[in-house]
């Protein structure tokens, strides 16, 4: 009965039967098992304290899914709150019963989630403990360090995308090369009499990670084709291939090139159901972007 009046009370911002209209969609933060408020946190108004936070990381990547938050709240505290400082929203966790390290206060426990369009930079995650009557406390404020996930190299070609869909990333290089989810590298064999070098596949364009593959969010919801050092002159053929939306209505894609840090061409597109019914063998995909090396 406790937490059914906590819910009842906290969400009279919205309705009693704790629904809201906003499902937190454009939250840069989402909190598992947790009701989302649009606006700011109310300020402090006399309410309970937060006793602990406990983070399985501080460090901050755009993108990062299901990292686990929980603590311990003082004893007239019926629920926490939580937010990114400065976010579209906040975040209300029931509390429930009491962990074996903070006996005789209630806990909270969710799992964050941090959207890949995350601006870059620090950022403090805010928690304050709720009262029965909606009284919130004092802020309990944990810095975030970011994490630089941006690809380093000769010739980086990336593709972003804003829903939890698995997208492919191919690239065909000069000499014919496809580089793609089931061809990770573009570097061949030698030629026939050549030595083979024990570093010589660090010449190649590599795909670092397969994102989202077979519906397996990873929350990156990027892939990108890296050639560390050299790049094949010539010209260059990017596709996008919609493996599938995995239960989304849709993906908004973004394709950048990058040669030496210096902007070689961008584009953008939306994929839909029928997208993923196309071939996803070699060749396959949407034309995304051309450019040349010199």
């Amino acid at each position: 009965m406790r937490a059914f009046s906590l819910v009842c009370v906290v969400l009279v911002i919205s309705s009693c039967d704790g629904s809201t209209s906003d499902p937190g969609l454009r939250a840069a933060l989402r909190a598992e098992g947790a009701q989302f408020f649009p606006g700011a946190m109310p300020a402090e108004a006399g309410g309970p304290k937060v006793a602990a936070v406990n983070l399985v990381t501080t460090s901050l990547r755009a993108g990062s899914v299901g990292k686990s938050c929980s603590g311990a709240l003082e004893a007239e505290a019926t629920s926490a709150a939580i937010a990114l400082a400065g976010d579209d929203g906040y975040w209300v966790v029931t509390a429930s019963v009491p962990d074996v390290q903070t006996p005789g206060l209630p806990s909270f426990h969710t799992r964050l989630s941090f959207s890949s369009s995350l601006s870059p930079g620090s950022h403090d995650l805010v928690v304050r403990a709720v009262d029965i009557n909606g009284r919130f406390g004092p802020a309990n404020v944990q810095p975030l360090t970011p994490v630089d996930t941006t690809p380093q190299g000769r010739l980086v070609v990336s593709l972003t995308w804003d829903s939890e869909s698995d997208l492919d990333l191919r690239v065909v290089d000069p000499n014919g090369a496809e580089v793609w989810k089931r061809n990770i590298n573009s570097f061949g064999p030698p030629a026939p009499g050549q030595p083979p070098g024990s570093d010589a596949w660090k010449n190649g364009g590599i795909l670092d990670f397969d994102s989202n593959a077979a519906c397996v969010i990873d929350g990156r919801r990027r892939e990108n084709v890296v050639w560390k050092t050299t790049a094949p002159s010539g010209h260059y053929v990017v596709r996008v291939d919609t493996f599938s939306l995995c239960s989304e209505v849709s993906a908004n894609w973004k394709l950048e090139a990058f040669l030496s840090g210096a902007s070689l061409g961008r584009s953008e597109g939306s994929s839909f159901d029928s997208d993923t019914r196309l071939p996803h063998d070699r060749g396959a995909g949407l034309l995304g972007l051309e450019f040349d090396v010199p």
